[in-house]
């Protein structure tokens, strides 16, 4: 495996991290190293209920740290990791997330070429051998040199099968259904962008998986009658398992 190139700033990043340890330090937090901007990531701090829910932050963290160590060093679309500690990672800033830039940007035509970068970037992504965990627009950011992905919390080296990659796509369309509506009508050709992209073999098995599940369309309903957010991603699932049977 190839050595990441050494951060210019490492030191000076190290320092400005060590001087913003606190109880109270946030879980995520931007800082300015020598006029560049930076992100620190700390392990999440829980209550025993969401520890509960969403298991150990510890173990999110070591594997979120585990997919920069293996990816960097190779061609994949995700940032350098900058420096890093037992308790804190710093990655450089990217850019605005998709899931905003989706929403704020009027210009149709602007909004659709940035869904065919970020299936293509995933198609890239997922050809280069690796699976993501739970993709998603937010999870995406628009940097100066494309397209990159982020939050690896989800990561685990034994899912970088193709397999892990089908599951990562449907994720991926189904996040973009709910929560991004402006785009959502130009996820079949989003779509083909991928395929273009990808490995042979995954689009193929997202589609088995939507149609091994389409029963579960019948189970939401009640719940798509209801407010929020948890009914917008209800009402997503017979549209997603409508786009992997092509008739979207």
């Amino acid at each position: 495996m190839e050595t990441r190139p050494p951060t210019p700033n490492q030191d000076a990043i190290i320092q400005c991290v060590r001087s913003r340890v606190g109880p109270d330090a946030p879980r995520v937090e931007q800082v300015e190293v020598d006029g560049k901007k930076y992100w620190i990531k700390r392990p999440e701090k829980l209550n025993w209920r969401f520890r509960l829910q969403k298991g150990s932050p510890k173990i999110a963290f070591e594997r979120e740290r585990a997919a920069f160590h293996d990816m960097n060093g190779y061609e994949v679309p995700v940032p350098q990791l900058c420096a890093e500690g037992k308790d804190f990672l710093v990655l450089p800033d990217c850019g605005p997330d998709l899931r905003t830039l989706f929403r704020k940007e009027k210009v149709e035509e602007r909004r659709h070429a940035l869904l065919m970068e970020a299936a293509r970037t995933l198609g890239v992504f997922h050809k280069k051998g690796f699976s993501h965990g739970r993709p998603s627009p937010k999870d995406m950011c628009r940097s100066d040199s494309g397209v990159l992905m982020l939050d690896f919390e989800r990561y685990r080296q034994k899912n970088n099968t193709l397999k892990g990659q089908a599951r990562d796509l449907v994720i991926f369309a189904f996040n973009v259904i709910a929560h991004s509506p402006n785009v959502r009508g130009s996820l079949s050709e989003a779509m083909e962008v991928y395929r273009g992209a990808a490995p042979d073999g995954t689009w193929q098995l997202s589609s088995q998986w939507c149609r091994r599940m389409r029963w579960a369309k019948y189970l939401v309903k009640p719940a798509q009658w209801s407010e929020g957010n948890r009914s917008k991603e209800f009402k997503a699932i017979p549209q997603l398992f409508d786009l992997f049977a092509g008739k979207a």
